[in-house]
C-alpha cells in the first residue's frame, strides 16, 4: 500500500464486485455478479482458496444436507496437488465467449466479512437477499430477506447491525445480526442507494445515494441507536463508494 505497487491480478469470476479482506487481514473476500460466485484469496500465495457457487448455497439454506451431493458446491484449492491446483484455476486457456456463459439469477454485488466470527455476508442483488456464509464449512447459514435490489452491505464492528444499501428500492434496511431481524427500512434521501459505511464506534451509518440524472449525489446518515436518518451531505452527481477512515476530536 505504501508504494501503491500491483502484486498480481488475480482471475476471478465475470464481472467482479466488492472487495473486503477478513478482520485478520489473512484472506481476502470478493464475488463476481455474472457468474454468482464467492471467492476466497490467500494473501499471502495470492491464490484462489475457496469458491462457492451462490446460487446453489442460496437453494441449499433450511434443506436436508445429509442426503445432498455438495460436490459441486465448495470448492477448495488448497488439497489439490500443484498441478491440478494450477490447471483448475488458469482461466487463460479459457473460452471467454459470453453467450455460453453462466447467468447468476442471485447477481451477488457486495461481501463484508463479520468482525470476529468466521462468517461473511453475500448482498444477491438479483435475489433480494443476503446470505450469511460460513467461511470454516463453506456452506450458506442464514437467508435474510430484503427489499429490492440489495447492492453493498457493511457490519458494525461490534458485530450487531449489518446495514444493507437497496439500489433499486432506493432504501436503507438495518438488521439486528443476533436475532435476524430487519429493525429499520428507511427510505433514502434519493434514489440509487449505492454504498455503506460504518463508524468505528459502531454508532452511525454512512450510505451513498447516487441521484438521477443532474441530481446531486448524497452521503445519508443514520443513527444506529435512533435507527433514524439524523442528516445528509450533498456531493456532486453520482456517489459511488465509500469508506470510513477514522474519528477526529478536530
Amino acid at each position: 500500500v505504501e508504494s501503491m505497487t500491483e502484486l498480481e491480478q488475480i482471475t476471478t469470476g465475470a464481472m467482479p464486485h466488492g472487495s473486503r479482506l477478513s478482520r485478520d487481514g489473512m484472506k481476502h473476500y470478493s464475488v463476481a455478479m455474472m457468474s454468482g460466485e464467492l471467492f476466497e484469496i490467500d494473501a499471502l500465495d495470492l491464490r484462489v482458496s475457496h469458491k462457492l457457487d451462490l446460487d446453489e448455497a442460496s437453494k441449499m439454506v433450511g434443506m436436508d444436507h445429509s442426503t445432498m451431493d455438495h460436490s459441486q458446491m465448495g470448492h477448495d484449492m488448497g488439497g489439490m496437488g500443484t498441478e491440478k491446483k494450477e490447471e483448475a484455476m488458469d482461466h487463460s486457456k479459457m473460452n471467454h465467449d459470453m453467450s455460453g456463459m453462466k447467468h447468476s439469477a442471485f447477481k451477488p454485488t457486495w461481501v463484508s466479512p463479520h468482525p470476529s466470527k468466521d462468517l461473511v455476508y453475500v448482498a444477491g442483488n438479483g435475489a433480494d437477499e443476503v446470505l450469511e456464509i460460513n467461511t470454516q464449512t463453506w456452506k450458506a447459514t442464514r437467508k435474510f430477506v430484503t427489499d429490492k435490489g440489495p447492492y453493498n452491505i457493511d457490519l458494525s464492528p461490534d458485530g450487531k447491525f449489518m446495514v444493507v444499501s437497496y439500489k433499486t428500492a432506493g432504501k436503507t434496511g438495518i438488521w439486528n445480526l443476533e436475532t435476524g431481524e430487519e429493525v429499520a427500512r428507511i427510505g433514502n434521501s434519493q434514489k440509487v442507494t449505492h454504498g455503506v459505511a460504518i463508524s468505528s464506534d459502531s454508532k452511525y451509518a454512512f450510505v451513498s445515494v447516487e441521484g438521477i440524472g443532474d441530481d446531486p449525489g448524497m452521503v445519508d446518515v443514520f443513527d444506529l441507536q435512533m435507527l433514524k436518518l439524523v442528516d445528509t451531505a450533498y456531493l456532486g452527481k453520482q456517489a459511488g463508494g465509500i469508506a470510513f477512515w477514522k474519528i477526529s476530536d478536530q
